[in-house]
């Protein structure tokens, strides 16, 4: 997607962060959404758009100070900050395309700046996840999925990078999703239709379900079990199998581990293909 149409991954970034103004508009308890938040000892971005210009060697950042326990409405003006950081960063890229696809380095390693902004919406949806009642009462679509999408995406980059062919996608129930396809050359992501083309494994489930996937053993088994994550032509996840090992921190690793692990139990039962 760095390298896509600029309108439609800013439209999908800022939806998601406007989305999440809103909610956190409605709320009092918004401790988990801190992290978010653009605060002065850690700027939202400053490092990331400065390496990508050169101006940054890699190296530890800055410690962020635990503002939890901050009051909403000082959370509501660092995530209003970081919002306008992450709008003015799109901007510049946009302006300067040899900036966007630059790779500053991130906790998985050298990615392009634009990967690194989308990626920051798989982020916040899991903070929004853990707000008191959030999952419950459901969050609103524009957080969901911009969080799918740049998890799909972010997989797909990692995908390429360690050198795999893989293909997955993630969707549904009864909803469209994304999907990546990724060799050698590189890897995309693209909308994927309610029912996926044929041969395309992935993994269906309400977005929220899947993104707030646990690392626990019994997580996903259980889940499986009521039917609310489905895993589609298993046989092809087996392909994500080195990445899940060699990535620490994947986005979405804990769904994805315990997916992998699924298949390689079933693949073992006779006609699970």
């Amino acid at each position: 997607m760095a390298d896509g149409p600029p309108g439609e991954l800013d439209a999908r970034v800022l939806g998601a962060w406007d989305a999440l103004l809103a909610l956190a508009a409605e709320r009092e308890e918004l401790g988990p959404l801190a992290e978010l938040g653009s605060w002065p000892e850690r700027p939202v971005l400053e490092r990331l758009v400065e390496q990508a210009r050169g101006g940054v060697p890699p190296g530890p950042r800055p410690d962020r100070l635990d503002h939890s326990g901050d009051g909403p409405d000082a959370i509501r003006a660092a995530l209003a900050e970081a919002r306008d950081r992450v709008a003015a960063a799109l901007t510049t890229a946009a302006a300067q395309p040899e900036l966007a696809l630059a790779e500053p380095d991130s906790a998985l390693g050298p990615l392009p700046l634009l990967t690194q902004i989308h990626a920051m919406c798989h982020e916040l949806a899991l903070a929004a996840l853990r707000l008191p009642g959030a999952a419950a009462a459901g969050l609103p679509e524009a957080v969901t999925d911009a969080g799918v999408a740049a998890l799909v995406d972010v997989v797909g980059a990692l995908a390429h990078r360690q050198g795999l062919r893989a293909r997955a996608a993630v969707w549904g129930p009864g909803t469209a999703g994304w999907q990546f396809r990724a060799d050698g050359a590189g890897w995309t992501t693209e909308p994927c239709p309610v029912i996926p083309p044929p041969g395309v494994p992935g993994i269906e489930g309400a977005a929220a379900t899947v993104l707030g996937v646990p690392s626990g053993r019994g997580a996903l088994p259980a889940l499986l079990a009521r039917g609310e994550i489905r895993l589609h032509r298993i046989g092809g996840l087996m392909a994500l199998a080195p990445l899940v090992e060699q990535v620490p921190g994947l986005p979405g690793g804990a769904l994805l581990r315990r997916a992998v692990g699924v298949v390689g139990l079933l693949g073992r039962l006779p006609g699970m293909r």
